[in-house]
């Protein structure tokens, strides 16, 4: 193991594996759990910060509105409201508001839920009623309730509502309650800020941030985070997530049943721990990476020192390697080095000589291959390619009808083979000579080629008798093809030492799925067999013209289609 890690490879390797094993990895490892425990204790300090805002902020609250329901509730005592006289408790209400500011109005509504004495908005008596409001119930069986964030029914402004039952005689007579600002809750909130990348907030159950200086109250904006999570299922707790300004934050937050509504209080991350003492402690780790730097640094100039003549001869010799014989090595080092210099050149020069002899004779063989393989790719086509034409020959068709046969009933698809027959061309021959006879073989060649499909096998099959392979596609497709071939050649004029010649061509076509039980040679053979039958039944019939079948499982006839042209030629 020793070996391999140093004595194995270059001196500047060795020396800077030996660096990294005993000094930098032991360093890093030491950094890292300094880090992580420094952080944890920093992230747990954050916390526990946050934690006495909320508990102090969460105190401001619960103390503020204990004190409001104690007002409420002595003002509930006071005679003339027991006694039911509204028009002196008009006055004692807006005695009330002046004496607390914060509400911004106080009425008291009989036990029909209907306002009976309001003075602030007076002119509204009788044709408001909050009997469907949860304060309103609460109260009238006999408690001091403190309502969620409500949209009043006469300002349309959003209010917490205080309210507690009338007694009179120790029946409950009506319910005194007390609309708050949200504003003032807010503010409450925002006394024991977190400082600088901190924010402290309310929301509800829904996610609605509690906003005072939103015209709803409410932000429009609905949270999905994790304290929104937890608050809606009235659960308190803490953490690091990204809020709704996705920003890492620490976060504490904690659910207020008295007001049913969710306090959050949090800190954005970075600067959090940076406050709390990670800044002095990167400060120590960039002065250790620095001392570590420069003990690098000593390492790579000391190997240095030792490895570059015997590196410098390697990335000669290298040179040398690549086929650079002509170069010379020249190091200023000692004499045993110098040694090795003078033996390396002559061993270069050798190899020069070598190497020139060596690749003339290399392009004399390139330069044979490639000839040779042009001869070979010659041969290759001629041995599938009829001489006249230009069309596949026989022995190319059969190889490929052959190869698609067997793919056409490993798939279970249709395969076609088509047979041509120019009509009457032994009458070309005899009356025009068989110069002409061959010019109208290649144009006849060229039709084919153009009406027939790029995927399809033509070929010269012998003489003026011509194939088509025709794979993968319907009886209907092979039917329109062969009608395109014999319209085209009853409707061209083919031109052949000054003559003009008029030709037609009769067209046997099958269509089948082979069998798979069927031998590919048998199936091959009669597939041949039914299509030459249908060309002579074409022939017999009257020539240009196409006869096909559509053969079934056995190699049966199950449709015959004779598509005729009217006019014979």
């Amino acid at each position: 193991m020793v070996d391999l890690l140093f004595f194995n490879r270059r001196i500047r390797t060795s020396l800077l594996i030996g660096f990294m094993l005993f000094i930098i990895l032991p360093a890093l490892a030491v950094g890292l759990f300094s880090y992580v425990q420094t952080k944890k204790v920093m992230e747990q300090s954050v916390f526990n910060s946050l934690q006495y805002l909320v508990n102090a902020q969460e105190n401001a609250i619960n103390n503020w509105f204990n004190a409001r329901k104690h007002f409420l509730e002595g003002l509930a005592q006071n005679e003339k409201i027991t006694g039911l006289d509204y028009r002196a408790m008009q006055n004692v209400l807006s005695n009330a508001l002046k004496m607390d500011e914060n509400f911004l109005s106080l009425m008291f509504v009989g036990t029909d839920g209907e306002i009976k004495a309001d003075p602030v908005y007076q002119a509204d008596l009788g044709r408001i009623s909050v009997v469907d409001r949860e304060y309103f119930r609460q109260a009238l069986e006999g408690k001091t309730y403190v309502s969620e964030v409500l949209l009043s029914k006469i300002t349309r402004k959003p209010v917490i509502v205080i309210a507690t039952p009338v007694k009179r005689e120790q029946h409950i007579a009506g319910v005194l309650f007390g609309a708050v600002n949200i504003n003032v809750i807010t503010k409450l909130v925002q006394q024991n800020f977190p400082g600088a990348g901190g924010q402290a907030y309310l929301i509800n159950q829904e996610g609605l941030i509690l906003n005072g200086a939103e015209p709803k109250g409410l932000t429009e904006q609905k949270l999905q985070n994790i304290p929104v999570q937890q608050l809606s299922r009235g659960i308190s707790g803490q953490g690091i997530y990204i809020d709704y300004l996705h920003k890492q934050v620490f976060g504490v937050y904690r659910w207020l049943p008295s007001v049913k509504l969710g306090l959050v209080v949090e800190k954005e991350y970075t600067g959090a721990l940076l406050e709390n003492g990670l800044a002095t402690y990167l400060k120590v780790v960039l002065a250790s990476t620095v001392i570590i730097g420069l003990f690098i640094s000593f390492a790579l100039y000391y190997s240095r020192r030792l490895s570059r003549p015997l590196e410098q001869l390697a990335a000669e010799v290298n040179s040398i390697a690549e086929g650079r014989f002509r170069s010379v090595v020249d190091l200023q080092a000692n004499k045993e080095v110098q040694a090795l210099v003078y033996a390396i050149n002559n061993m270069s020069s050798n190899l020069c000589q070598k190497t020139t002899q060596l690749n003339k004779l290399v392009n004399q063989l390139e330069q044979s291959a490639a000839e040779l393989q042009q001869e070979k790719n010659k041969l290759a086509q001629i041995s599938i390619t009829d001489e006249l034409t230009g069309l596949y020959n026989r022995r190319y068709i059969n190889q490929e009808l052959d190869r698609f046969t067997r793919l056409s009933r490993t798939l279970s698809k249709n395969i076609s083979v088509m047979l041509l027959d120019l009509d009457h061309f032994k009458a070309v021959n005899d009356t025009y000579g068989h110069a002409a006879g061959d010019a109208v073989l290649k144009e006849f060649a060229r039709l084919v080629k153009l009406c027939s499909r790029r995927t399809d096998v033509v070929g010269r099959f012998g003489g003026e008798e011509f194939m088509i392979i025709l794979p993968f596609i319907s009886s209907h497709q092979v039917k329109d093809i062969a009608e395109r071939i014999r319209q085209d050649v009853s409707n061209h004029v083919f031109e052949a030492d000054n003559f003009k010649i008029k030709i037609t061509v009769s067209i046997g076509a099958v269509t089948l799925v082979p069998p798979a039980q069927a031998k590919v040679a048998e199936t091959i053979e009669k597939m041949i067999k039914t299509a030459d039958d249908c060309l002579y039944a074409a022939k017999r019939a009257g020539r240009n013209r196409v006869v096909q079948v559509q053969v079934e499982d056995g190699l049966q006839p199950a449709l015959i289609t004779d598509n005729q042209n009217p006019s014979q030629e």
